[in-house]
């Protein structure tokens, strides 16, 4: 009797441990996963916050206004049109069209859904009138001069943040969509669905050589002595079943590992992946955040992905090179680069300045702790050096600012569709400065070499940031 009279105990405090684990669990899924099941389209009390509750405004960095609600209820955004075009699904709609967008996102905080508890943000069905607004850290100016300066009738992506705070300066995405022009759903379920994607969060792209910078980390931190080493590239690598070949035919001979990498030479950087092997390049990657179920608080960002076997010699060599079957968001990448400027560090994404009550008071938010080091300081001031080099002599020359240091690598990244290959264009890098720590990155689709459209675009982008001082 004794016995199991113990057993009846140690059974009841393991029910007890387990139910406040599960408490304590979903009470941090809700404060967390709220705006996502929130903003869902099955959520009925959302549909009906929406007619009964005035929406606050969402205003950007400055305090210009990109959505407000008027006195009869209708939802307007801002009045120029190539401005609301530009953060379009950034700020989003109230019909979700871009369901990654701030309407959609963070509909309980504008729409007032947004309790004194967590049980009370998933569940009150009588919101205040008045929602709360907020202010984004996007700059409409700098986004609208990025939209007018993206390649005329290509598609893509520019991130632009603070490489210290991880503060989105802006986030623009081709193609775009307006809108003002969405009168209902139906209507907007007839149009192009590719202008209500942000690319910048959703788009998963094969990164080409942007990747060597992950790469170039896992070399620096795994091969000892790999920065005095020489090596030689003959325009061609085979291996048992395929080869490796360098962009265009070319041939660069004996190169330092910073040449190599300033040259974007795939021969050097598909044997350091072999001499590597899958599973320390594997690590380097996740440590990037490859594979990794991103959670941040403030916006979606789609997963980024690496192969986790890398079975043969070829998967290998093409993985190191950025090929293979790697995808990366832009934000990502952006997030990538400021690492680097950043002493190892990556920080997260942030979006939302502030939160402003219908009073006109301030929310006090807990933002994202840093997305975590994802390598040794040494390490990241290795390759901002060599970023550094890339620009002022490799293949991103067309980056250059005068008077600032910018760091940068480019990227082609092959895609093929059907029996035709395109080649998508990149640029990911930063100014090294204190007052303008700016970090990019940028893809053009089907834009050829990144050191022609994608590192021209760079340049131009983070020279306006520097002038406008965002």
């Amino acid at each position: 009797m004794k016995r199991l009279q113990r057993c009846m105990r140690i059974i009841g405090v393991l029910m007890l441990c387990i139910f406040a684990f599960t408490t304590c669990w979903f009470a941090w899924t809700v404060q967390n996963q709220s705006s996502r099941w929130i903003a869902t389209s099955y959520n009925t009390r959302l549909t009906a916050a929406r007619e009964t509750a005035r929406a606050g405004d969402i205003y950007d960095r400055t305090g210009v206004i990109l959505a407000t609600t008027d006195e009869e209820g209708n939802r307007i955004y801002n009045d120029d049109k190539r401005t609301r075009r530009a953060v379009s699904q950034t700020v989003g709609d109230t019909l979700s069209m871009s369901g990654t967008g701030v309407e959609s996102f963070h509909a309980a905080t504008l729409l007032g859904l947004s309790g004194e508890s967590v049980f009370d943000t998933l569940f009150n069905a009588n919101p205040s009138n008045q929602g709360n607004s907020l202010r984004l850290t996007i700059h409409a100016e700098l986004s609208r001069y990025i939209h007018k300066q993206f390649p005329d009738g290509y598609d893509g992506a520019v991130s632009l943040i603070n490489y210290k705070t991880g503060e989105i300066l802006a986030m623009v995405s081709m193609p775009y969509y307006d809108p003002e022009e969405l009168v209902n759903r139906s209507q907007a379920a007839e149009a192009s669905g590719s202008g209500y994607l942000n690319r910048n969060t959703q788009g998963q792209y094969t990164p080409g050589s942007v990747f060597k910078i992950v790469t170039l980390a896992s070399a620096l931190e795994y091969l000892p002595g790999v920065e005095e080493r020489t090596f030689e590239c003959n325009g061609e690598w085979a291996y048992e079943g395929g080869s490796v070949t360098c962009a265009g035919g070319a041939v660069h001979g004996t190169m330092t590992l910073e040449e190599a990498f300033a040259e974007s030479c795939n021969i050097v950087f598909a044997k350091l992946a072999y001499e590597l092997g899958a599973q320390r390049l594997l690590s380097t990657a996740e440590a990037f955040g490859f594979n990794d179920v991103f959670q941040f608080q403030d916006l979606i960002v789609y997963d980024s992905s690496i192969d986790t076997q890398m079975p043969t010699v070829g998967d290998l060599a093409w993985t190191g090179v950025g090929q293979g079957k790697t995808l990366v968001t832009p934000l990502h990448m952006a997030l990538i680069a400021a690492s680097v400027a950043n002493d190892g560090v990556m920080p997260s994404p942030k979006l939302i300045a502030e939160v402003i009550t219908p009073s006109g008071s301030t929310v006090l938010r807990t933002q994202d702790p840093p997305y975590g080091r994802v390598m040794y300081s040494s390490t990241a001031a290795t390759i901002a050096r060599y970023m550094y080099t890339t620009v002022e002599e490799g293949t991103a020359t067309r980056a250059q600012i005068s008077g600032y240091r910018v760091c940068g690598k480019t990227g082609s990244a092959q895609i093929s569709n059907d029996s035709d290959v395109q080649t998508n264009a990149w640029f990911a890098g930063f100014v090294y400065d204190d007052a303008h720590p700016y970090a990019i990155a940028i893809v053009v689709e089907e834009g050829g070499s990144g050191s022609r459209r994608a590192a021209e675009l760079a340049q131009k982008v983070l020279e306006k940031a520097i002038e406008l001082g965002v």
